[in-house]
């Protein structure tokens, strides 16, 4: 591309020599991914606390015309920015199964999630990207391991995207041809996680319009004279190059206004002591000592940084600080869909850790900033490795109760769910029972249906609040406090009787006996009872 008169970025990163930092040298990243998913090798079922729901989910997609899901749910595809894990399970389930189509899509959205971190820190700080490590950390945070799929997609195509559309600056055409393709596609994995896209490039561009600015311009001797002097008009031009392509973002969001459905629930909530507790929980996952080491080190590279040698640009300060000032401002629930906001959290760390500039430390103390990020990356990917077959374990005992469940019946499942009063480590079998829908073609009371958010539509109700989650979940006595319902107090409202078997999963026995419930397999705290016969005679499915 013949060099624009009015810009003036000779230095741009796209145009810089190749890193030489190997953790951002193209195999660098390439093995540094592939580590990042080895523990994905462990497992069958992906441990993430959601990947089974999605599982479950693609299962009655994927239900054809003589499948008993058939009778319980149907499908209904909708336009609605929350729709990635459902595509690409289908593109994938089509050919190798549904079991397959949730491992792979997982991987594929780690995967994505931890290039897209590199890539954009090589793009935009290959040479002072020595934070490489401390970024990684963010992977495995709270969003991927609550298993926030779609978020991971969006989050994970809009970082690679970002780092492209830098690159490619030096052609325009297929710079916005890139993007007019994939601003649609990740807002439709998800809204939150799309959006960071436009963001992304948008704080970068308004950033190195400000670094192109005289040293000093703020101060109040020369504010004014820098405003006279600089060209506004080639400033205006240059943003118009980056940024026109964005238009794109709002034209889909119009389009999803347009032809999605009205949302079930369109009331917004701000959490704000939930915002609080997440800035220390965020990599909350094993252990507490080492968690709590790895998120007071964060914090504190972040903010003291620049005492040892650590330096932004506006450029490189501006995307990670809008993403940080989007988790404060946005609301935590939004129309059905919960933790909106603390999901950007781990995106806006592993920015402001990636791009802090290192290259003009001390070489001692840049390297040894970048060695002791790796040596945790290493240490917290060998301890999510280890729990990793410690969830594959925990998995396989637990579905053993499938075994004694006749395919095509009915479960109604309640789950302990566990909290932080309880344990640090959660036990991730919050949507568990959803893979009765996967192995056994049966319905369970464990899918997420909200209409306009979900595709999933219930037909068989049994109850009111017994037909999608989260009417799954039960507490402990160390959780509930006497505020949240009970495994007996579940019991006591339940419909029974319009059900084949009872699956309670870490649960512990009830204190109250049900007459109605004959126990036909046990392992631990984790129960399956079949409804007695007589209890439901001559029952037939009802369609609504």
């Amino acid at each position: 591309m013949r060099r624009l008169r009015f810009w003036p970025f000779h230095q741009a990163p796209f145009n810089e020599t190749m890193a030489k930092l190997p953790w951002l040298s193209a195999p660098g990243i390439v093995a540094i991914v592939l580590l990042v998913c080895l523990p994905f090798v462990l497992v069958t079922v992906p441990p993430l606390i959601d990947i089974p729901g999605h599982m479950g989910a693609a299962a009655i997609e994927a239900a054809g015309p003589n499948s008993p899901l058939e009778k319980y749910f149907a499908w209904k595809w909708v336009f609605t920015l929350n729709i990635g894990d459902g595509v690409l399970m289908k593109l994938i389930g089509a050919p190798f199964g549904v079991l397959a189509a949730g491992w792979w899509s997982t991987v594929l959205a780690t995967a994505l999630f931890a290039g897209g971190c590199l890539a954009t820190i090589r793009m935009l700080n290959a040479r002072g990207g020595h934070g490489a490590g401390w970024a990684l950390m963010y992977v495995f945070s709270f969003p991927l391991l609550t298993g926030f799929l779609n978020f991971i997609l969006a989050t994970g195509l809009a970082l690679c995207a970002f780092a492209a559309s830098v690159w490619l600056e030096r052609d325009p055409r297929r710079r916005a041809i890139m993007l007019i393709v994939v601003q649609p596609i990740a807002l439709l994995c998800h809204a939150i996680g799309g959006l960071l896209l436009p963001f992304l490039i948008g704080a970068n561009a308004v950033g190195r319009e400000i670094d192109a600015l005289p040293a000093r311009w703020w101060q109040p001797s020369r504010f004014h004279e820098t405003i006279a002097a600089h060209d506004w008009r080639a400033a205006g031009r240059r943003l118009f190059v980056l940024l026109w392509p964005l238009a794109i973002t709002l034209i889909t969001i119009a389009l999803w206004k347009v032809l999605s459905p009205a949302p079930a629930r369109s009331f917004n909530r701000w959490r704000w002591d939930e915002k609080e507790w997440y800035l220390w929980l965020t990599l909350r996952d094993q252990s507490m000592i080492l968690d709590n080491i790895t998120t007071a080190a964060c914090y504190a590279l972040i903010v003291f940084g620049w005492a040892i040698g650590g330096r932004f640009k506006w450029a490189t300060f501006l995307p990670g600080a809008l993403v940080l000032a989007e988790f404060v401002a946005i609301p935590s629930d939004i129309n059905g869909s919960n933790f909106v906001d603390v999901r950007l959290l781990p995106v806006a760390a592993m920015l402001l850790l990636g791009l802090t500039d290192w290259s003009q430390a001390r070489p001692r103390v840049a390297m040894a900033v970048a060695y002791v990020g790796l040596v945790l990356l290493a240490l917290r990917l060998v301890v999510t490795g280890a729990s990793f077959a410690d969830y594959a374990d925990d998995y396989r005992r637990q579905l053993v109760a499938l075994q004694h469940i006749e395919p095509g019946s009915r479960v109604l499942a309640f789950v302990e769910h566990s909290c932080l009063d309880e344990s640090w480590r959660s036990t991730r079998r919050d949507h568990l029972a959803s893979l009765a829908s996967l192995y056994r073609q049966a319905w369970v009371n464990d899918n997420w249906a909200v209409p306009g958010l979900h595709m999933v539509v219930p037909r068989f109700r049994p109850g009111r609040n017994f037909t999608a989650d989260p009417s799954e979940f039960v507490w402990s006595q160390a959780c509930a406090g006497g505020r949240l319902r009970r495994v007996d107090t579940a019991l006591k409202y339940a419909p029974i009787e319009r059900v084949d078997y009872v699956w309670l999963i870490d649960t512990g026995m009830p204190q109250l006996p049900d007459p109605r419930l004959q126990l036909v397999w046990q392992d631990g705290r984790s129960l399956l009872f079949a409804v007695r016969p007589l209890a439901i005679p001559n029952w037939q499915p009802r369609g609504l």
